[in-house]
């Protein structure tokens, strides 16, 4: 379909969507993912050509064997991951062809098709371009599908939401239901944190060991538990010290820092006088230093990490990952989950690195946080600043930095919200389920918290990484698959989770 002869692709498109009576919105979809590059980089290739009418173009993109080793072309991940994102993109196609009739999904597939082949043909690592291309496609015919304007939006279910007391100081409520958007699936815990213990925990021995987080959640006896914030893990380039499920971002628990707030993203906070906040926290509240006393500067060291720059300053620095100096010179590359910082110390290579005490905006030492970002609420105003929060360049997670779409993906989502109460509110959103729960943009996360009553919040990991447990059992429709797409569909399995927050309904 390439070639000096013919038109764009995108013409035939056109005319069908115009003799289809389509709205031009879902034309322009299909300008998404022509560039070679998610940011940046040469500007796009010229489009492929087209020889006929949509018809034709559809018929040729159909027969193309795009499928037949997908998970071989999806270089840069490991083989579990490519095999699980190759299930998703066939599951997705799979979805497209259940209608043939419907003019939307046919524009879709089409636009699905294209792009896939573009990016498969491309040079480099792709997998996670794939990945990103089939959860835009897949939002945009959930949308299509799905929405009903004779029916309330979520924001208006809330206002008739029941919540359920579990224990003292511990509520939970759910959603269940078709709303204007299409179906719903979402759970809420409301906790007031002068009642109920909140602890932040790293999980990944757990994991190693094969314990499922339900049974860790009911050997600890926490009355309910959720996952917590990001990790290492479809990176390309993680290398030792660092690893894959590492924490990325602040991860502190019982006062000590289990991983650095490397990038100042937004945090759920826990101080030492029992006070709870929602805000970003980035090197400049740690007290950074090396173990024998000597200080660094942290604000040089919070403009040297993956966000910014590769490479680090002209001058004397160290890099560091976690709590050590992994290596000593000028124009240091910039660890991908750490960061450089320039100081004229002599430091050998292997010196350990504090931190302690973090504290946030308050001044007071902070016990517990744990990072996710971004911020979706502030001042109960809704906001979204990927750039703001480090989100951007090659810092991971690299699904966030190199986020394309403009905050348009339907996903699974977890979050967390402060009220006028001072109780926390959590949401787990599930989602990448045609049949029972579509998911939700961040704006959509940060719309039902501020319809909850949360005059902040911020993001945590969701995905299929999200989980929400409440005395011992998961509430949450957890799968690494696309579910409800007819055969094509998979049960999948539930991914592990990382790190928790967990709640003691004790005192």
């Amino acid at each position: 379909m390439s070639g000096a002869d013919g038109r764009s692709w995108l013409e035939p498109c056109a005319e069908f969507c115009r003799a289809e009576g389509l709205e031009p919105s879902l034309l322009k979809l299909l300008d998404g993912f022509r560039a070679p590059d998610p940011r940046g980089g040469p500007p796009p290739p010229p489009e492929p050509r087209a020889h006929g009418d949509f018809a034709a173009l559809e018929a040729e993109l159909l027969v193309e064997p795009v499928f037949e080793d997908l998970a071989g072309e999806l270089v840069g991940v490991d083989a579990k991951q490519a095999a699980m994102f190759a299930r998703r993109l066939r599951s997705l196609d799979g979805a497209f062809a259940e209608a043939p009739e419907d003019a939307g999904a046919r524009l879709l597939r089409v636009g699905f098709r294209q792009r896939l082949r573009g990016i498969v043909h491309a040079p480099g690592p792709r997998a996670l371009r794939l990945r990103a291309l089939g959860d835009f496609y897949y939002s945009h015919l959930a949308r299509h599908r799905h929405r009903r304007r004779d029916l309330p939006s979520v924001v208006e279910r809330l206002g008739a939401l029941a919540f359920e007391a579990v224990a003292p100081g511990l509520e939970h409520a759910r959603v269940a239901q078709a709303c204007a958007e299409g179906p719903v699936h979402l759970n809420v815990l409301r906790v007031d944190p002068q009642r109920v213990r909140l602890a932040v925990d790293d999980r990944r021995e757990g994991v190693r060991a094969g314990q499922p987080f339900t049974e860790w959640t009911r050997q600890r006896g926490a009355t309910a538990a959720v996952s917590g914030g990001f990790f290492l893990y479809s990176e390309p380039d993680i290398e030792a010290p660092s690893a894959r499920y590492d924490p990325v971002g602040l991860l502190l628990g019982e006062g000590r820092c289990l991983s650095p707030p490397v990038f100042a993203r937004g945090a759920l906070l826990l101080d030492a006088e029992g006070g709870v906040a929602i805000e970003p926290l980035g090197l400049g509240g740690t007290h950074l230093r090396l173990a024998d006393g000597r200080p660094l500067d942290a604000a040089e060291a919070a403009r040297w990490n993956r966000s910014r720059a590769r490479i680090g300053p002209d001058a004397p620095s160290l890099a560091i990952v976690g709590r050590r100096v992994v290596a000593v010179g000028r124009g240091l590359p910039v660890p991908l989950n750490g960061f450089v910082v320039p100081t004229p110390e002599t430091v050998e290579v292997g010196a350990e690195v504090a931190y302690e005490p973090l504290r946030g905006s308050g001044g007071r030492p902070l016990v517990a946080g744990i990072a996710g970002g971004p911020m979706l609420l502030e001042g109960g105003a809704l906001t979204l600043d990927l750039r703001r929060e480090d989100f951007w360049g090659s810092a991971p997670p690299v699904t966030f930095s190199q986020d394309e779409t403009g905050d348009q993906n339907l996903l699974p989502r977890l979050a967390v919200g402060l009220d006028h109460a001072q109780r926390l509110v959590f949401v787990a959103v599930d989602g990448r389920d045609f049949g029972r729960a579509l998911g939700m943009t961040l704006g959509g996360v940060g719309e039902v918290l501020q319809a909850l009553g949360c005059h902040t919040a911020t993001n945590l990991d969701g995905g299929a990484s999200k989980r929400m447990v409440l005395r011992g059992r998961a509430l949450d429709l957890s799968s690494t698959e696309l579910q409800g797409s007819g055969d094509t569909a998979t049960a999948g399995r539930v991914r592990p989770v990382h790190s928790a927050i967990s709640m003691f309904a004790d005192r």
